[in-house]
C-alpha cells in the first residue's frame, strides 16, 4: 500500500510539474478571481461605495499587486521550488505550521464557495430541488474534474472561461438602450468612508490569487503574467460593476442577493428568447465547479506537502466528503454566509498581506544554496550564450583548431630537425674517435 501511494504521488508530481503557458496562467487567475466574486460581492460594494464602487476594486487591486510582488521575490530565492516546498525545506517546523494554516484557510474557502454556489443554483435555477442534492452534484462534478490533477483544471478553464469573458463584453451591446448614466453622478465628491467599507467587504472574495506561488514553481508563476491576469480580471470586474449601476440602479443593487443574475436577466434578444439567463447559467456553471475543484486541489496538495506519506490523489475523496459536511455545518443559510463577510475580511488580510510579508522576511536560502544557485545561473548563462551564437562559436572553434594544428606541425618539424642534427653530430664524433684509436 505504501509503495502504491508513493507511486501515485510521484505520478501526480510529474503530471503537474509541467509549466503553464502565459495564456493558461492568465486564464487561471481570472478563474480564481472572477466567478465567485460576481455572485454576491457587488451588492456589498455598491451598498457602501455607491456610484464610486469601482474605486473599491482599484484599491484592492493595488494591495494585491504588492502581495504578489513580495511572494514572487521570495520564490526567486529558492529556484524551481514552490513556496510550500521551500518553506518546509528551509524551516521544517515553521514551514509546516504555515502550510497547515493555508490548508485550513483554503478548506474554508472550499466549503464557502460550494455553499454559495448551491444557494445561487437553488434560488435562480432549481428552486424545487433539495439543497443537499444540489451540493452533492456540485462536489461529484468537482471530484471528476480534479481526478486528472491540475491539467484537467487548466483544460476546463481554457474551455469555459472565454465564454464568461465574452458574456461580460457582450452585455453592454445588448442593453445599450437601457443605460441610465445619471446613476454615476455626482462624479467628483467621493465618500471615502463608504469606499473604505466597500473595500473591506470586497477583500473577503478577492484575495485568493495569492495561493498560486505556493503551488506553482518559478517556471509557471511569472510576475509579468500574473500582473497581466490580475489586471484583466479586475478590469472585467469594473466593467461588470458599472453595468450593474447603469442598468439595475443604485437603490436596487444592495437589496438583491445575486445582482449578476439580475443583470443577465435584463438581456432579451427577442420576445421568444426571453430567458437568456438560463442559457448563460448553463454555460457559466462549469467554471464555478472548476473553481470548487481548484480549491479541492489546493487542500489536497497542501496536505501532501505536510507529509510525504500522504497521497494527494488518495485524499480527494475524504476532502470532498468533509467539505460537503462542513458546507452545511459552517452556514445555516445564505444570509449567515453573507453576514460573515465582514469578519472574514480580517482573516483574508492576515493570509493575503501579513503572511506574505512575514514569509518574505523569514525564509531565506542557506549559503550553500546561494552558491549552488549562483553556479547554476552561470551555467545557464553560458548555455544561453552558446545557444544564441552557435555559428560564431563554430567559426571561432575551426579557426582556433587550424591555428593549433599549424603550431603543432611547426613544433613537430622543429623537434625532428633538432633530433636529426643531434644524431648527425653524434655520428661524426663517433667516427672521429674511431679514427684516433686506429
Amino acid at each position: 500500500m505504501h509503495n502504491y501511494m508513493s507511486g501515485t504521488t510521484k505520478q501526480v508530481k510529474k503530471h503537474d510539474a509541467r509549466p503553464l503557458t502565459e495564456r493558461q496562467l492568465v486564464l487561471m487567475i481570472i478563474m480564481i478571481t472572477l466567478p465567485m466574486t460576481l455572485v454576491h460581492s457587488p451588492s456589498d460594494i455598491v451598498q457602501f461605495g455607491q456610484q464610486h464602487a469601482y474605486l473599491c476594486i482599484i484599491l484592492v487591486y493595488l494591495v494585491l499587486l504588492i502581495c504578489i510582488w513580495l511572494l514572487s521575490r521570495t520564490q526567486r530565492r529558492f529556484g524551481s521550488q514552490n513556496l510550500f516546498q521551500a518553506m518546509i525545506g528551509r524551516r521544517p517546523f515553521v514551514g509546516r505550521v504555515i502550510v497547515g494554516m493555508y490548508v485550513l484557510y483554503y478548506f474554508y474557502i472550499l466549503a464557502r464557495d460550494a455553499r454559495l454556489l448551491t444557494e445561487y443554483v437553488d434560488t435562480t435555477l432549481l428552486p424545487l430541488t433539495p439543497v443537499m442534492i444540489i451540493l452533492l452534484c456540485i462536489f461529484v462534478m468537482s471530484g471528476f474534474i480534479i481526478r486528472g490533477g491540475m491539467k484537467s483544471v487548466v483544460s476546463m478553464t481554457e474551455i469555459f472561461m472565454p465564454i464568461l469573458i465574452l458574456t461580460i463584453f457582450m452585455i453592454p451591446l445588448f442593453v445599450s438602450g437601457a443605460l441610465d448614466f445619471h446613476y454615476l453622478t455626482p462624479f467628483f465628491p467621493v465618500d471615502l468612508i463608504g469606499v473604505g467599507n466597500g473595500t473591506w467587504y470586497f477583500f473577503s472574495y478577492a484575495g485568493e490569487i495569492i495561493i498560486l506561488p505556493f503551488i506553482f514553481g518559478k517556471e509557471t508563476f511569472k510576475l509579468k503574467s500574473a500582473v497581466k491576469g490580475l489586471s484583466f480580471a479586475f478590469f472585467l470586474l469594473v466593467i461588470d460593476i458599472i453595468m450593474m449601476i447603469l442598468i439595475i440602479g443604485l437603490p436596487i443593487i444592495p437589496r438583491i442577493s445575486y445582482p449578476s443574475h439580475e443583470l443577465v436577466r435584463q438581456v432579451q434578444i427577442s420576445d421568444f428568447l426571453d430567458r437568456f439567463d438560463m442559457f448563460l447559467a448553463a454555460a457559466i456553471l462549469p467554471i464555478h465547479m472548476t473553481k470548487v475543484a481548484f480549491n479541492t486541489y489546493v487542500v489536497c496538495y497542501g496536505m501532501g506537502c505536510l507529509d510525504k506519506n500522504i497521497s494527494g490523489r488518495m485524499m480527494q475523496g475524504p476532502i470532498i466528503l468533509l467539505g460537503y459536511v462542513c458546507a452545511f455545518w459552517f452556514f445555516k443559510d445564505s444570509i449567515q454566509l453573507f453576514k460573515f463577510d465582514r469578519e472574514w475580511s480580517a482573516i483574508v488580510l492576515l493570509f493575503t498581506l501579513v503572511m506574505p510579508v512575514l514569509i518574505y522576511l523569514i525564509f531565506r536560502p542557506s549559503k550553500k544554496k546561494k552558491k549552488d544557485g549562483a553556479t547554476q545561473n552561470k551555467q545557464s548563462a553560458q548555455n544561453e550564450e552558446s545557444q544564441n551564437g552557435p555559428s560564431s562559436q563554430e567559426g571561432e572553434s575551426t579557426e582556433t583548431e587550424k591555428s593549433t594544428q599549424k603550431a603543432q606541425s611547426a613544433q613537430n618539424e622543429s623537434s625532428q630537425r633538432r633530433s636529426s642534427t643531434k644524431k648527425s653530430g653524434n655520428s661524426q664524433n663517433g667516427n672521429a674517435g674511431s679514427a684516433e684509436g686506429s
